[in-house]
């Protein structure tokens, strides 16, 4: 399902697309022995129309784009129109590149369709694309979906890639299809297509997205950079348009902060969709196995006096998924899982009930996914004053309770005498 918007009158639905025959299928030869570094890019698009005399859509702005960026049109495939975009032709492409691709290489697919009208009910997307997508033999794999319900399909996505769908798997998508320009309304410049993928393509190729100061940008930053205009677009389109925003509110419930793209990313560097920088600086975009344990910080020590609780906080990261345990002297007393943390730590606190004022070693095991393991443990140590009683005060305690019987002692002894 799509939204889109003709002639400045809502059309919901409705997307015109060009046949098969207009257009050139782009197969993929196999590499040679030398094994250079090499990009793919296949663009699938269910929605191209003609405007002007010029054939305009999404996967077209995206081309353009990847020029920009260090692409040969040689290696970019264009699919357009539905005939182009069936399971047949998916399938074919795909088994192409599982052929053609190995580590070195970098694969971008786009795909823009109807989503539970074309995606799920005439494809059956997910009982196949994503696993054949697997199949393709590197971890650089870059996958951006533009669908209504996107979400729904982009979330069983692999661990070892990169895919982001434009909306929620419960929030429809918008797309603009002008034929003329004097109708256009919109303050962003006129363009053809899901808004997602405008702003997507956009922002591949502004340097201003570079948060990292890297002279690249990644695909992180493109989806942080790109997000605000999206929703300002999308925020703009249900001013202008108010029955779209009452349908959007109708299936989706909320039209505030929307979108709300899905990001699935198993990378533990930042990809990007550079060409020149993918090939140049390839080192960078190289997937190697988790063989460093856990990194555990903690405190050594944590000393406290009149406490009934005790915060210990352990900071971890680990590339792999982990399962971490938790002891107090020894004794079991907390475990979980936790995903992978490969841009930031995750702090773990186990909170520590003081029982008795004395010595707490609290200690945490980290293993993850790959067999690695750490340990770390932290003294939680009482350093108040323990409350004794002295041998005087113990004696004159004595002395005050048999005292009494001493004293009835005697005097029974004596009335007998």
């Amino acid at each position: 399902m799509r939204i889109t918007i003709r002639k400045a009158i809502i059309s919901l639905m409705i997307m015109m697309f060009l046949t098969s025959g207009n257009f050139k299928v782009q197969s993929f030869e196999i590499k040679s022995e030398t094994n250079p570094v090499e990009t793919y890019a296949i663009l699938f698009d269910q929605f191209p129309v003609e405007i002007n005399g010029s054939t305009l859509c999404s996967s077209i702005e995206m081309k353009d784009s990847l020029l920009q960026i260090g692409w040969s049109e040689d290696n970019i495939s264009l699919f357009l129109g539905e005939d182009n975009i069936s399971k047949t032709i998916i399938l074919e492409q795909l088994n192409l590149l599982e052929q053609a691709v190995d580590e070195n290489d970098l694969v971008f697919i786009y795909f823009t369709a109807h989503g539970h009208t074309y995606c799920r009910d005439v494809l059956d997307f997910n009982t196949w694309f994503q696993h054949e997508f697997n199949q393709i033999g590197t971890t650089n794999k870059v996958f951006l979906m533009e669908s209504c319900y996107g979400g729904e399909f982009v979330m069983f996505f692999p661990e070892k890639c990169y895919a982001m769908s434009s909306v929620s798997s419960f929030e429809p998508a918008i797309a603009y299809n002008p034929e003329e320009n004097g109708t256009w309304l919109l303050s962003e410049p006129p363009f053809a297509g899901g808004i997602s993928s405008h702003f997507w393509a956009k922002t591949l190729s502004d340097i201003s997205a570079d948060s990292s100061l890297d002279g690249v940008v990644s695909l992180n930053e493109m989806y942080t950079y790109s997000l605000p205009f999206i929703k300002d677009c999308y925020n703009e389109t249900f001013e202008l348009y108010p029955d779209i925003a009452q349908y959007i509110e109708a299936v989706a419930g909320y039209t505030e902060n929307y979108p709300r793209p899905l990001v699935v990313n198993g990378l533990y560097y930042d990809l990007t969709l550079n060409a020149t920088d993918f090939i140049l600086n390839h080192e960078k975009y190289v997937w190697e196995d988790d063989i460093d344990e856990p990194n555990i910080n903690c405190q050594n020590t944590i000393n406290y006096t009149d406490e009934t609780t005790v915060n210990v906080i352990f900071e971890i990261s680990d590339r792999s998924d982990f399962n971490y345990y938790c002891y107090v002297n020894n004794d079991l007393k907390k475990w979980g899982s936790h995903e992978a943390t490969i841009s930031s730590t995750w702090n773990y606190t186990y909170v520590l009930s003081i029982n008795e004022k004395q010595d707490y070693n609290v200690t945490l095991a980290v293993v993850d996914e790959w067999g690695n393991e750490n340990i770390e443990q932290t003294l939680v140590k009482f350093t108040g004053e323990v409350s004794e009683t002295s041998i005087g005060f113990f004696s004159y305690g004595i002395i005050i309770v048999l005292l009494p019987l001493i004293v009835y002692y005697f005097q029974t002894k004596r009335r007998k005498d």
